[in-house]
């Protein structure tokens, strides 16, 4: 009995905190519950832990703290638990003493259930029983998941039940724990983990350290979680421990000495970087005469960066630029190996930059242009060009720009523009305005191109419509009439369309070359109004099963010729640079503009080839004849 009650414990000290934990407190209580007195089971359970004659004053007591410790957590049966919690204390001898624990008791089951709407929702979004995998490897339903987890973890640390340091230390811990289960090769969630272990009254680095031991070992390879650990020991003032986690990662560092741990698989690039920092730690720690035997260690390793060369030559020029010697000594055994890497050598050129040494920087990229491919060359004239606009002489500059467009572009029309840009712009300071910028950046590659927009095809069902109203052979049926409609498409057979599908029955919307109206006043790519209006009984000619589509721009008014006609002359959307315009914006003045002037009676086709105002709203015999001026302005102003 007292082993199963030991169990119970152990489980709920787990996952007593989940959100469907209720079934698993009320077990507990009901087992606490059943053994009646003077019985052997109750004796098993109660008289170990109490003294004689107590049995009964030890089980009402822990049967309490099961039941308070229940009611404060936000769980989906929690009512059920209060309420049986009420009758609990009812029972026993004492009312007033009832009264009295139920009033202490309530507000934690308040906050309780305050807090249990919004856990709900959070855990709704999630998945438990999702299987872990690397960051990406699952596609768009694992980024989403993990999005949900670290929503959840920000409202459980934001600690919304004003919880003590210890309850919410350990609410936080069960939902790390349960969100490192689908989120287990994250190392972010580890790291994010260890840095809430040392906040917080119940913050510790021993606890922080015990997170990242076990994060290293579900994800080897990770140097950040290694450095992490050695940064967390080091602050602590562990040196000896921090050194044991770098010589665990690189056995070249002390081969005298086994690995506590095995090795993990690295690339060189990662490698070169366990070295460069390894070089920053030995130098904190120790010495600037230890960190440079260290690096004569990683100057001996197989497949090393050109890094760990910058790192020590720099490391040593920073501390000690009293003796330029070693610095340079070590730049140039870095250049015995590393001449035909652009980078490189446009670190050393930095460095003798920094010393005022302009002539071993020429012969410092003459070095370099000539070990290096032509086709990795590019960083290196590029530099090299706008050092000499910068150090150099005039002959100097046209000398360096004419090699460099004979080795790299010879036949390019943008390569002059390129050079003017090299001498001339300063880090991020550009000679030109922002559009004329973005316009550079696209001409010379370093942006893409502005997209194309997307324009409907012409769906099958829109061949047998017929032509639109007042439209005869693809043109205005009466001269002087300017209908705004083009009958490339039809809104009912675009019913329901989505990005990847188009309407019922029908394949995928595909995009089509833009299309130019013949008349003077018709719109260019304008979507076709809704269906034709027929006062007749029955079914019109053309009348559509939708009256109108969704998900596509629609025609918002009628306009005035003149109006349609200015909107023909707009270029189209993708030839504006910039800002771009407002659409409610845009709309509102169109919708609330005064077009109405002049003589009322006057035909609006009349006034318009005499350049008077046209009526407002369009009428006459001639409106009628022509069809609704319908216009959907976001096609044509706005992107």
């Amino acid at each position: 009995m007292l082993e199963t009650r030991k169990a119970y414990e152990y489980a709920l000290d787990r996952i007593g905190l989940d959100l469907h934990s209720a079934g698993l407190w009320q077990e507990y209580i009901n087992y606490l519950q059943l053994p009646r007195p003077n019985t052997p089971a109750y004796r098993a359970l109660w008289s170990s832990t109490a003294a004689p004659g107590q049995e009964e004053a030890q089980r009402v007591m822990t049967l309490r703290g099961a039941y308070q410790r229940a009611t404060q957590v936000p769980c989906t049966g929690l009512d059920q638990l209060w309420r049986a919690y009420e009758v609990f204390e009812q029972q026993g001898s004492s009312r007033a003493l009832a009264r009295r624990v139920l009033e202490q008791q309530r507000p934690r089951y308040q906050a309780a259930r305050t807090a249990l709407g919004p856990r709900t929702r959070h855990q709704e979004a999630l998945n438990h029983t999702a299987l872990p995998f690397p960051p990406g490897a699952a596609g768009y339903e694992q980024q989403q998941l993990a999005a949900a987890w670290r929503a959840y973890l920000a409202w459980e640390c934001s600690n919304p039940q004003k919880l003590t340091p210890p309850e919410l230390a350990a609410r936080v811990s069960l939902a790390y724990d349960q969100a490192l289960m689908p989120l287990r090769y994250y190392p972010d969630v580890w790291l994010e983990q260890a840095e809430w272990r040392m906040q917080g009254e119940m913050g510790s680095p021993h606890l922080a350290l015990q997170v990242l031991k076990k994060a290293r070992q579900v994800l080897p390879g990770c140097l950040l979680l290694h450095f992490a650990a050695a940064d967390l020991q080091e602050s602590q003032g562990d040196v000896e421990a921090a050194r044991q986690v770098y010589q665990d990662l690189l056995p070249f560092l002390n081969p005298d000495e086994s690995p506590a741990t095995p090795a993990p698989q690295m690339t060189p690039e990662m490698v070169t970087c366990a070295w460069v920092q390894c070089l920053s730690f030995v130098r904190r720690a120790q010495s600037l005469k230890d960190a440079r035997q260290t690096f004569l260690k990683a100057s001996k390793v197989p497949d090393i960066g050109w890094q760990v060369f910058v790192a020590s030559a720099l490391m040593e020029w920073h501390h000690d630029n009293s003796n330029v010697k070693v610095p340079k000594n070590i730049w140039e055994l870095g250049a015995k190996r590393f001449m035909a890497e652009p980078a490189f050598v446009l670190a050393y050129i930095d460095f003798q930059l920094g010393l005022g040494d302009t002539a071993n920087c020429r012969a410092t990229f003459e070095r370099g242009l000539t070990v290096t491919p032509t086709h990795q060359a590019k960083p290196l004239w590029d530099q090299y060009l706008r050092f000499e606009s910068q150090h150099g002489s005039p002959e100097a500059v046209s000398k360096v720009e004419k090699r460099r467009r004979e080795a790299l572009a010879p036949g390019s029309p943008t390569d002059q523009l390129h050079c003017l840009l090299l001498k001339h712009q300063h880090g991020d300071l550009w000679p030109l305005q922002p559009a004329e910028r973005d316009h550079f950046k696209r001409l010379l590659g370093l942006a893409p191109p502005l997209p194309e927009p997307l324009v409907l095809t012409q769906p099958p069902q829109a061949q047998q419509l017929g032509p639109a109203p007042g439209m005869q052979n693809g043109r205005p049926a009466k001269p002087g009439a300017s209908p705004m409609m083009m009958d490339n498409w039809s809104p009912a057979a675009t019913q329901h369309a989505s990005p990847m599908h188009g309407g019922p029955g029908q394949g995928p919307l595909q995009p089509a070359p833009r299309q130019h109206a013949n008349g003077p006043g018709l719109l260019k790519n304008a979507p076709v109004p809704g269906p034709v209006q027929h006062n007749g009984p029955g079914p019109g000619p053309h009348a559509q099963p939708h009256s109108a589509p969704r998900g596509l721009p629609q025609p918002l008014t009628q306009f005035p010729i003149e109006l349609g006609n200015f909107i023909n002359k707009l270029p189209p959307a993708r030839t504006l640079e910039g800002a771009h315009p407002n659409v409610d914006q845009v709309i509102d003045i169109l919708m609330s503009a005064d077009l109405f002037s002049g003589d009322p009676h006057m035909e609006g086709n009349d006034m318009a080839g005499q350049g008077g105002p046209s009526r407002w709203p369009p009428g006459g015999p001639e409106s009628s004849l022509q069809g609704p001026q319908q216009v959907d302005v976001s096609t044509y102003v706005l992107c």
